[in-house]
């Protein structure tokens, strides 16, 4: 893919609607992208929403990601769409990321022919690789030849069961579709970016269910050893990307969201501090972590080792924050 180096072009405002902007990663890129200067508004399929927009600075437009008319007519305004929204529940199973794609069809078959932007939020999963509980030596960059096959991110030595295989393998499936529609449309530029596990202002998807299984338990669990390794990056950094993306990335840019890596251990260790277990973490199977907390002890189980570099490249990204472990131990978790 030939990447062209970054320009001062797009710093003009613009109008940008934003999907999912009363979510934690939406939320803070509408909030990246206002704070810039551009004229912000922001999907709202109640009145509810609508409130919770306008009280946050946001200009609400009506529509529903799974009313693909009103979703036409909401996107048709704008210049740049940042689809940051997804439907049905945070695990991400199959059936939630076909509706994302379809949700996405409908937006690119609105903007076909016109020229604008539409950003596509995927996620670092699509390189997760099942190790039971032990690091891979792989970090995959944002040229990476998606799907993985299922020998590489299920390998045998895993010992993940076949039903767990098949789902996981489904639900990527369907992101990676998403991906390949965005980075493939003709007429539109669109841009796809992966963020890693995100962390910051108390919030996140992963980290306040292992800090709830923690709490419940008394302790934080890993799958085997918790060698896992998973790239990360802070919330405030992640929605700075969503502004350089909007500005500066070409069509067809698949950008990284990661600034370093914990391990699951680390990670569990600096839960079970902050609820006052001292370093004492929970070894566990998969099969437990599932039990313990559904398709997000899946997803931490997960190595998910990417590279920015040419996110770095492309965007002049240059985040800050690498302080995940203190942030959850005495840091916004804690508080």
């Amino acid at each position: 893919m030939r990447i062209d180096p970054p320009t001062d072009e797009g710093t003009n405002a613009m109008k940008i609607l934003v999907t999912g902007a009363t979510g934690y990663i939406g939320a803070a890129a509408a909030k990246a992208l206002r704070s810039a200067g551009h004229d912000v508004s922001a999907l709202a399929r109640s009145e509810g929403a609508a409130a919770r927009l306008r009280q946050a600075g946001l200009s609400p437009v009506a529509g529903d990601l799974t009313d693909p008319s009103s979703l036409a007519r909401a996107v048709k305004d704008a210049d740049v769409i940042v689809g940051a929204a997804s439907i049905g529940s945070l695990g991400g199973d199959a059936d939630t990321f076909a509706k994302d794609r379809d949700a996405v069809r409908v937006m690119l078959a609105a903007l076909e022919g016109s020229g604008k932007t539409l950003l596509f939020t995927s996620g670092s999963a699509v390189v997760g690789t099942f190790a039971a509980g032990e690091a891979t030596t792989v970090i995959y960059d944002e040229d990476v030849k998606l799907p993985l096959p299922e020998a590489v991110f299920a390998p045998a030595s895993a010992e993940v069961h076949p039903m767990m295989v098949r789902g996981f393998g489904a639900a990527m499936a369907a992101r990676i579709e998403t991906e390949s529609d965005v980075l493939g449309v003709s007429g539109v530029k669109g841009v796809v970016i992966r963020p890693g596990l995100v962390y910051g202002a108390g919030g996140s998807y992963d980290l306040p269910a292992l800090i709830g299984v923690a709490r419940k338990n008394g302790v934080a669990p890993h799958v085997g050893s918790g060698a896992t390794l998973q790239a990360y990056v802070h919330i405030d950094d992640l929605a700075d990307l969503f502004r350089l993306a909007v500005e500066r990335a070409p069509k067809s840019a698949v950008l990284h969201g990661v600034t370093a890596e914990v391990s699951q251990h680390d990670l569990a260790a600096a839960v079970s501090r902050m609820i006052g277990a001292g370093d004492r973490t929970e070894r566990l199977t998969l099969e437990q972590m599932f039990g313990a907390a559904g398709s997000v002890g899946v997803s931490l189980a997960l190595n998910k080792r990417l590279a920015a570099d040419k996110t770095r490249e492309i965007t002049g990204w240059s985040p800050t924050r690498t302080d995940i472990l203190q942030d959850v131990e005495i840091g916004s978790y804690a508080r």
